[in-house]
């Protein structure tokens, strides 16, 4: 047997690399001979996390360019260059096939796939695509979704829906037993200043009814919200022990969380759904054609979650609309039940099976 060489392909956020890392190890579970590698760009996280992960790691020097102005010249050059590198790259590396998991990272290996006849793969993890996976899609063998494409954005003969990929640490999430309840509060990978700005006016309250906090706030973000939270008489000692620029056992979070305070990525909805956790959802209001809203809208109907945009924020009681929730136990259960209902824990596995099918034609 040919030895399996699978490139998986995404980069930005944790929302596009999670995902991605969880299809690559159930590849190597169900081939321990399989050479998995990682290409990203060199400016998200990815070749952090591809490290964490004991991932081989390699950088393309690529950026969006959607929304960009007058750079955008200079992100074409170096995504045609990128291409060229990457046409390069498969056939020095014997590369099998190629999994994209949206972005522009993903977008020059999988043009460089599609020149080289060797198969591939995408995945989109929203409810609404963007310009990448939408014109990758073109070039793709097969178009995995996390949602059903209701708007036909792609050809639907290569569409399969196989849910949004979950680390299995995280799909195997048991709920901790204890007296306390616990927000957990996250902007996504990279942090969100909103979501940040309106948990610090939250604190008071947060405080006063004894509701725990773990919250990731980001890099950029974490010095202001730390000093946030001193104001609000929080000891340092306190603030190591719920304030994080980035959370790494994401697991140990869920399991101890009743409810959520956060964006409305993909993968954080899923990985929601996956350990049962309720939220409220502030959609991101420049993400590509609005699909946070999208997103969370699916969960909002089935009453797992509630949504508040971001230009709302100031028009309600925050304070009093979050308590609400936490302190009513019975309706924490059943948002609980209802979000969990969505899940999709086999998300991996599907997609590991379009790509070994895919193989043996």
């Amino acid at each position: 047997m040919d030895t399996l060489k699978v490139i998986v392909s995404t980069g930005g956020t944790g929302g596009h690399i999670f995902p991605a890392l969880a299809v690559a190890d159930e590849i190597k579970q169900k081939r321990p001979d399989a050479e998995v590698l990682f290409v990203g760009s060199l400016y998200g996280k990815e070749k952090e996390l591809c490290q964490k992960h004991g991932i081989d790691f390699y950088g393309l020097n690529v950026r969006g360019i959607k929304g960009r102005g007058f750079k955008a010249l200079s992100a074409l050059a170096a995504m045609a260059k990128a291409v060229w590198e990457s046409y390069r790259y498969l056939d020095r590396h014997k590369i099998s096939a190629v999994i994209g998991f949206g972005g522009y990272a993903c977008f020059a290996m999988l043009a460089a796939a599609k020149l080289r006849g060797i198969p591939a793969i995408i995945h989109e993890q929203n409810a609404v695509p963007g310009l990448a996976n939408t014109i990758a899609a073109k070039f793709a063998d097969t178009v995995c979704l996390s949602l059903p494409d209701t708007q036909r954005r792609f050809n639907p003969k290569k569409c399969v829906l196989t849910g949004n990929p979950v680390r299995k640490e995280i799909a195997e999430t048991v709920k901790e037993q204890k007296e306390y309840t616990l927000l957990l509060i996250m902007g996504g990978s990279l942090g969100a200043v909103a979501v940040n700005s309106l948990a610090v006016q939250l604190l008071g309250t947060l405080r006063d009814n004894n509701i725990r906090i773990i919250h990731q706030c980001g890099d950029k973000d974490y010095a202001r919200t730390k000093e946030a939270y001193k104001s609000h008489g929080y000891t340092e000692e306190e603030i190591n022990t719920m304030l994080f620029p980035f959370i790494d056992n994401m697991a140990q979070a869920y399991a101890k969380a009743d409810f959520a305070l956060c964006r409305a990525g993909a993968t954080s909805i899923a990985e929601l759904a996956a350990t049962k956790t309720p939220a409220l959802f502030i959609p991101f209001p420049y993400a590509a054609n609005d699909h946070q809203t999208a997103n969370a809208q699916n969960i909002v109907d089935a009453k797992g979650a509630i949504m508040v945009q971001e230009s709302e924020l100031k028009k309600y009681p925050m304070d009093n609309i979050l308590l609400a929730i936490l302190e009513n136990k019975q309706e924490l259960r059943e948002m609980a039940e209802n979000i969990g209902k969505l899940a999709q824990k086999d998300a991996a596995e599907k997609v590991a099976a379009q790509l070994f099918k895919l193989l043996e034609k």
